[in-house]
């Protein structure tokens, strides 16, 4: 298989390299596939690097009106991780999809989410919403009646005084124009969802 490079935009994400054996990205900015190497091999460097074997490789997916693509795999003790990017280059998809059906042998589908499997990372975002709105709330309260524990890390302070800010009222105009939104975003994903594509290991 010919070694290919992309750039790419992602959690410290700027290059994706693969070869015959896996996915690797860094987080430099790198045009070649020697210059790729030659940073994947140095010992002591400031970017960031990680590593998908194939065989690991569960799905990779992309939904339609979405830049993203999403490569779920087994990690430590057997639990699926996922890794989420996009690429600069909007024409680099087709040829990363074509590589992934013609070279590592991938099966490629064409499918039309569940109702509720489309909107299942919603759910998980309304309920952190709905729980960080409710302890900033009851923080807010706290600071404003005295009874708040005294803060004593930079962090728990920067919070305070977010809190202290936006008073209890505040909180929860902004956390319930982010609980709307979501539920919006739920219900069109519901009555109407998504299609994507998706490449997972050919069945012997």
């Amino acid at each position: 298989m010919a070694n290919e490079i992309f750039s790419v935009n992602g959690h410290k994400m700027s290059s994706l390299y693969f070869d015959a054996e896996s996915f690797k990205f860094s987080s430099s900015n790198l045009n070649s596939a020697e210059d790729f190497e030659n940073s994947w091999d140095k010992s002591f460097t400031f970017a960031t690097k990680s590593e998908i074997r194939y065989g690991l490789i569960e799905a990779i997916k992309k939904e339609e009106n979405d830049d993203n693509v999403t490569i779920s795999y087994k990690a430590s003790f057997g639990t699926t991780t996922h890794c989420k990017f996009s690429f600069s280059n909007t024409n680099d998809y087709e040829r990363f999809f074509n590589t992934l059906e013609n070279d590592l042998g991938l099966k490629k589908e064409h499918e039309t989410l569940r109702p509720f499997k489309a909107i299942s990372n919603h759910l998980l975002k309304l309920a952190i919403t709905i729980a960080i709105t409710a302890f900033s709330y009851h923080e807010a309260l706290a600071i404003a009646n005295g009874t708040a524990t005294k803060s004593t890390t930079s962090r728990a302070k920067l919070f305070d005084r977010i809190v202290t800010n936006l008073g209890d009222k505040g909180i929860l105009l902004i956390g319930g124009a982010i609980a709307c939104f979501l539920l919006f975003q739920m219900w069109k994903r519901f009555t109407n969802p998504p299609n994507q594509i998706l490449f997972t290991i050919k069945e012997m």
